[in-house]
Order: structure tokens, then C-alpha cells, then sequence
């Protein structure tokens, strides 16, 4: 699952910073990166197990790289994309207007050992930390993306899809989320969200 982070500061976030988060959380793990002696300077990073198996890699890119521009134009497209259109409608405005605001872009491509324990919990809490350091929303493959709260405002899960989800859809006047709990599961309470509406407050 190809995973994204659009953050809206592009407070640096050293290599150091990164190990201490594991450090601190006692979680065993190698850093291979390319940062030079400015702190926060790197462009990639792989986060590998204890005994140098591959876990994740992640790859930041800035205003400044070619790379960036092509992502978000490419992520636009795909937002308005007519044959199959993301929804619901009221979501994909706000996400395009979100895009010209973005100042840092994190890309995450798990790797072989991301299915075992150890490395789901490294790749996990380096992204947890990294979400809650820097302001942002996530795009992830299958799912969607969501909002600055972390709730779900556009879908892209599987018919068989099951389980709660928090979402959030934009109120009618298409400025404060009103977010509410759905099951994947139900197709009215689906239909509801892609239409972006939210049920009756007393239900949620």
C-alpha cells in the first residue's frame, strides 16, 4: 500500500529526530539515508530491521524538486479524473484547493519486512510520529484520503471491505467537517457518505 503525506509545514525532521522516536519507544531498527551535515537535509531514507532487512523507504520532496510538482499535479488529476470520480464532490473541492497549499510531501513504500511484527512497528510509529509532528493530510491506496483531523473524506476501499470507519464530510456550507462513525459494510450508510452527508446528529 503506497502511502502519502501532504503536510502543510515543512518543519525539517532530521535523521536524529527519527531515531530518537524509536529510541525512546525501545524499537530496534537501522536508518540508511543520504543526509548531509545539515539536519533534516535528506531526500531518503530506508528503515530496515535490526538485521539490515528492508522495512520501508521514505522519500521526502519539497517545493523545489521537479518531483513535487508532478505529484500534486498528478494527485488533482486523479481527483477530478471524470471515468472514475472520486467522491463525494464537496471532498475533492476542498482537497484541490488543500494542494496549493502544501509545503512538504512524504512518501512511504513499504518494503519486504513490513508484513512482520518488528516492522510493522517501526514503520507504524515513525508514521504516527512524523503525522503528529507535522500538520497534513494522508492519501493511502484502497482507502482515500482524510482530513487534518485524521477522518476519512474520500473513498477507495474494496466492495468487501468491513469494519468501522471514522468519516467526515463538509457541512453545506462547505467549511466545518461533521464527522461521524460509519460501517464499511452497509451500503446505505456508504451511499450517505458518498453523497457527503451525514446522518441525523442524534445518531452519530
Amino acid at each position: 500500500m503506497h502511502m502519502r503525506f501532504f503536510g502543510l509545514r515543512d518543519t525539517p525532521i532530521s535523521v536524529d529526530q527519527i531515531a530518537d522516536w524509536l529510541q525512546t519507544a525501545f524499537i530496534d531498527c537501522q536508518i540508511e539515508d543520504d543526509e548531509t551535515d545539515k539536519p533534516g537535509s535528506w531526500t531518503s531514507i530506508i528503515l530496515n530491521l535490526d538485521d539490515g532487512t528492508p522495512v520501508v523507504e521514505i522519500e521526502k520532496h519539497l517545493p523545489s524538486d521537479a518531483t513535487f510538482s508532478e505529484t500534486i499535479q498528478d494527485t488533482v488529476r486523479l481527483l477530478l479524473d471524470d471515468k472514475n470520480p472520486v467522491q463525494p464532490h464537496s471532498a475533492v473541492k476542498w482537497l484541490c484547493q488543500f494542494m496549493s497549499r502544501v509545503k512538504v510531501l512524504y512518501e512511504f513504500r513499504p518494503m519486504k519486512a513490513i508484513n512482520t511484527a518488528d516492522g510493522w512497528q517501526i514503520f507504524n510509529h515513525v508514521w504516527t510520529n512524523l503525522r503528529q509532528t507535522l500538520l497534513g493530510i494522508v492519501h493511502l491506496e484502497e482507502e482515500g484520503f482524510t482530513n487534518l483531523d485524521g477522518a476519512q473524506i474520500t473513498w477507495e476501499y474494496p466492495e468487501d471491505e468491513t469494519g468501522d470507519l471514522k468519516v467526515a464530510v463538509l457541512d453545506e456550507n462547505g467549511e466545518q467537517w461533521i464527522e461521524y462513525t460509519i460501517d464499511l459494510a452497509n451500503a446505505d450508510q456508504k451511499n450517505m457518505f458518498l453523497a457527503g452527508k451525514a446522518p441525523d446528529k442524534n445518531s452519530y
